[in-house]
């Protein structure tokens, strides 16, 4: 019996593993094993227009073995990929008459085109088979292939060569890509170019913002977060569009997209969560107990989200249909969010209460979002109890997009800076961020007594300036002690 040195059959070990992460069109590597059976690459197929070419070596002394290829359902491939079945009992689900088992061997008579030879390598005798299949069923479906030798004991050892492909060469938005990824990158491409939109429309609002000296520190978060979010979707369109070329792809572009993703809706999380406190529209800073409560919380979403991907990478098996929903960190966001949609309406209803001048605001406010914060629970069930994982991954990345658009566009929309919109949060300028108690709307005037300040509603006056902010002291007061100081702002 050959005994492989420990060393070099983990290094082989690592290599298989990096390629099946990449999930590719082309797949090629070597596959050394102690075991009789092995799963290789998984791809799903569309009916046939699909195609599926191989090319395989091995020694003669690992002779003979053959390439399995399984089919979705529960009498195949869940019942095959289970260490307690033995090789026999996993050869035996697939019919020999439906082209699912090639025995990879210069005797065996294929007549399909697929052949394999005997040559001589560094003195040595090997086999080497190349072939091709397509595939024809009811519906798309997830084929899996896999490779075993029942009669060794020596283990399995091959050098292989995989091209997958689902339609034309010519077709460059299908060949490349399993089923479950076809429109990914067109469903990209549009919410790119939606999110630019709103980012060029943001920036014309911080302008604008900027003159008034209205651009507080809650829309720079929200601008920031839109720009994660458009580097995110520059960086799956860059990821994908090579992929589209070549076959193989970028999966470091896509792990750098899914973290600029995860810092785009934790920046508007804690935008969300600051406004509804009042942060910058009706008073400058929290208190330290608020600003604890919610570092902690952003801190922990955070950690929690970077699990996620985390675990994506290193938990999930290659020869299973997963997604990032199905991990326990995505089930521990999407309570998170939750928690903080309940958060977000107590801190909402506490600042109606203490400044009713923002109640309509905030209504309009709390009722859009709410639907924002319910959408990352809402498509964790989607992706995981109702959709079928041939179109699961493709559906779940356009919902998300669109929901991350939706809250953008909502944002923009409440801010925007016009005399039509009166549900404008932000009445106070950034040089006046330090006050106790901002004005709580365009034409407050302010009488300072004693160093306590007394509120009145004043008239709303004619100014063609932004905003103009007019002090005024009663020199005819006859008290020393009691000042009156007049402050206007007007549109």
């Amino acid at each position: 019996m050959l005994v492989l040195e420990r060393k070099h059959w983990f290094q082989a070990t690592a290599l298989f593993a990096l390629l099946q992460i990449t999930h590719a069109k082309y797949s090629s590597g070597v596959l050394i094993s102690r075991n009789n059976w092995e799963y290789l690459e998984r791809f799903c197929f569309v009916s046939q227009s699909s195609s599926l070419y191989f090319f395989i070596e091995y020694p003669k002394k690992y002779e003979i073995q053959t390439l399995y290829l399984y089919f979705d359902t529960e009498t195949q491939w869940e019942s095959a990929y289970n260490d307690s079945v033995k090789c026999r009992d996993k050869e035996a689900l697939l019919d020999p008459t439906n082209n699912q088992i090639l025995n990879l061997s210069p005797q065996q008579a294929f007549g399909d085109g697929t052949r394999c030879w005997e040559n001589a390598r560094n003195n040595e005798s090997w086999y080497s088979c190349e072939g091709r299949r397509s595939f024809t069923s009811q519906r798309p479906r997830w084929w899996y292939l896999a490779v075993g030798n029942c009669d060794s004991f020596k283990g399995l050892y091959l050098e292989y060569s995989i091209e997958m492909a689902n339609d034309l060469p010519s077709s460059v938005w299908f060949y490349h890509f399993s089923f479950d990824e076809f429109y990914i990158l067109p469903v990209n491409l549009i919410f790119l170019a939606v999110e630019l939109s709103i980012l060029i429309a943001a920036v014309s609002v911080a302008i604008v913002l900027k003159s008034r000296k209205l651009f507080h520190q809650t829309y720079k978060l929200f601008f920031q977060s839109v720009v994660f979010e458009c580097l995110s979707l520059f960086l799956m369109c860059t990821a994908y569009a090579i992929y589209a070329h070549n076959g193989i792809g970028s999966p470091m572009l896509k792990y750098i997209s899914q973290i600029c993703r995860q810092m785009a809706n934790m920046s508007f999380l804690l935008l969300l969560l600051l406004l509804s406190k009042g942060f910058t529209i009706t008073r400058g800073r929290l208190s330290l107990c608020g600003m604890t409560k919610l570092s902690l919380f952003v801190f922990a979403y955070a950690i929690i989200s970077s699990s996620m991907l985390i675990w994506q990478e290193r938990m999930f098996d290659p020869a299973l249909v997963t997604y990032v929903s199905e991990c326990l960190p995505a089930y521990v966001i999407a309570i998170m969010r939750i928690i903080a949609w309940l958060w977000f309406l107590r801190s909402v209803l506490i600042t109606c209460s203490k400044y009713e001048q923002k109640k309509r605001f905030y209504t309009t406010f709390s009722c859009l979002m709410t639907f924002w914060f319910w959408s990352g629970p809402a498509v964790l069930i989607l992706a995981n109890f109702v959709l079928d994982n041939w179109v699961r991954e493709e559906v779940v990345s356009g919902v998300e997009c669109a929901v991350v658009a939706y809250g953008f566009f909502v944002f923009l929309v409440l801010t925007w800076p016009s005399a039509a919109n009166h549900n404008f949060p932000y009445h106070v300028r950034t040089t006046q961020v330090g006050d106790t108690n901002y004005p709580q709307n365009n034409y407050e005037v302010r009488y300072t007594t004693n160093g306590q300040d007394v509120r009145i509603e004043g008239h709303r006056m004619d100014d063609n300036s932004d905003q103009s902010s007019v002090q005024r002291e009663d020199s005819s007061s006859t008290s020393p002690e009691i000042r009156h100081v007049h402050k206007v702002v007007t549109d």
